[in-house]
């Protein structure tokens, strides 16, 4: 999970630097997702291939959100298919399990945000069921 990690958070931080710092290198990403798997609040999941792993999804459940007006809801945080891997329906099944462990936590919502450069994951979400609430935006103060 921690070499997928790393890959998404590089292809986040080449699509805007300004907002994706590289905040982790495989060793730090191994302890924090090793601490989500035990968390009560958190699902892990994981896609394997023959014993290799080449997918996750990572959720957050939250009772109340006051920033976000939020209650019950559940944070696709991050997903990652390996690209040799995306024609699998390995993202189509990584949400059915997000889905379902989102439900699990007690979830009645599962939020995602999508990189505005990031098309073709906000297509696949949106053939996913998903649909757009919010346009997040950001002012660069530098």
């Amino acid at each position: 999970i921690a070499e997928l990690a790393v890959k998404l958070a590089v292809q986040h931080h080449q699509y805007d630097s300004r907002w994706f710092t590289l905040l982790y290198d495989e060793e730090q990403a191994a302890g924090f997702y090793g601490k989500r798997v035990e968390a009560s609040d958190s699902a892990v999941l994981v896609a394997e291939k023959s014993g290799k792993v080449i997918g996750f999804a990572f959720i957050e459940y939250e009772e109340i959100n006051y920033p976000d007006w939020l209650e019950k809801a559940a944070w696709l945080h991050d997903i990652y298919i390996e690209e040799s891997a995306r024609d699998l329906k390995v993202g189509k099944l990584l949400i059915a399990a997000a889905v379902k462990a989102a439900k699990d936590l007690g979830a009645d919502k599962l939020m995602l945000s999508a990189a505005a450069k990031n098309k073709y994951a906000q297509e696949f979400f949106e053939r996913n069921g998903f649909a757009a609430t919010m346009v997040e935006m950001m002012l660069d103060l530098n």
